[in-house]
């Protein structure tokens, strides 16, 4: 279940273990040593995402999903924090190689498993140091609302921070209008760089700021186009 390449979880989780060795001394994350060398660090956050990375390449996305959701619930005893911590990282390292298959194209079957496997791993420290893996359980990032923590402040369509300092009656206006956004985009958090794209496409219009006759201000919004 765990990898072609690997007779049992044992032999898998060692090996896991050996690539953590080798990239970290290539890319210089923190480690800790002994026992507690790969755990609540970025060594951690590393081993989690670098593993799921390696059985979405070797046995595919959806099983890799539900090897690591087993691991996590398997019924040992983890700290919720240790728990979350390891199912976000798991989900970036499957993200890492649907983006890399997406990208490469045709040209993923040309690519050797070492060569797959080293791009993720490099991929992954670059999330890591932009601060998308959870390095310890303190991280106050929840894995049940992953998508929407990780979009970035700037990038959020629905909320451009002047909420906070809007009349109660203003706020109750601007949330209906980012709710329509938020059901025009089909229900996904809308984000600027993906609306501009529909906008581009002609599927989307963008209204930009104006001002009501009778003084009320409104921020500019997306909506589709009339048919």
């Amino acid at each position: 279940m765990f990898s072609k390449e690997y007779k049992n979880r044992e032999e898998f989780n060692k090996y896991i273990h050996n690539e953590t060795v080798k990239y970290q001394k290539q890319y210089g994350f923190e480690m800790g040593t002994g026992e507690h060398a790969t755990w609540n660090n970025e060594a951690d956050a590393f081993k989690h995402a670098y593993m799921q990375a390696v059985l979405s390449i070797d046995i595919g996305n959806n099983v890799s999903a539900a090897a690591g959701y087993w691991h996590e619930f398997e019924g040992k005893e983890t700290f919720h924090g240790e728990r979350n911590m390891d199912l976000w990282n798991n989900k970036i390292g499957r993200e890492v190689v649907q983006d890399m298959k997406r990208e490469s194209g045709e040209s993923w079957k040309y690519l050797t498993e070492e060569m797959k496997k080293n791009i993720a791993a490099k991929r992954i420290i670059h999330l890591m140091r932009e601060g998308e893996l959870i390095t310890h359980p303190s991280d106050p990032g929840r894995f049940w609302n992953m998508d929407l923590e990780r979009i970035k402040e700037k990038d959020k369509v629905f909320y451009n921070g002047e909420y906070d300092t809007l009349d109660e009656e203003s706020q109750e206006r601007m949330l209906r209008q980012y709710s329509r956004q938020f059901v025009e985009n089909d229900w996904k958090i809308p984000e600027k760089a993906e609306l501009n794209k529909r906008v581009i496409s002609g599927e989307l219009i963008y209204v930009n700021d104006y001002t009501k006759a009778d003084g009320t201000k409104v921020s500019g919004y997306y909506r589709r186009r009339c048919k």
